[in-house]
């Protein structure tokens, strides 16, 4: 296969990656009204987990992509929600004007 092909199909891979983390913000934001920035952290947690349970547990690699990260990502999610995000709820952004 012609290697521009490759980088066009890689480019588009980016591009979905990153339009799928965006509308999850948009639509998190917009339920919610709480900025939620963790996207990234939570993809990477997942990726993380699939690999290690990969390596050194030796499960499968599709079953720890299908099973363990959605696992360890929402047991994650509820710990972060019930510690940090559940203070937020019912706020408005609030707004400092900085003074020089």
């Amino acid at each position: 296969m012609d290697l521009s092909v490759i980088y066009g199909i890689e480019v588009l891979n980016a591009i979905a990656v990153l339009v799928i983390m965006s509308l999850g913000l948009a639509v998190v934001f917009g339920m919610m009204k709480i900025v939620n920035m963790a996207h990234g952290e939570f993809m990477m947690l997942g990726g993380y987990s699939a690999i290690m349970a990969t390596n050194h547990f030796g499960v499968p690699i599709w079953i720890s992509m299908l099973v363990v990260a959605p696992i360890c990502v929402g047991v994650f999610g509820m710990v972060i929600e019930r510690v940090i995000i559940r203070h937020l709820y019912g706020r408005m952004i609030e707004h400092h004007a900085v003074r020089g």
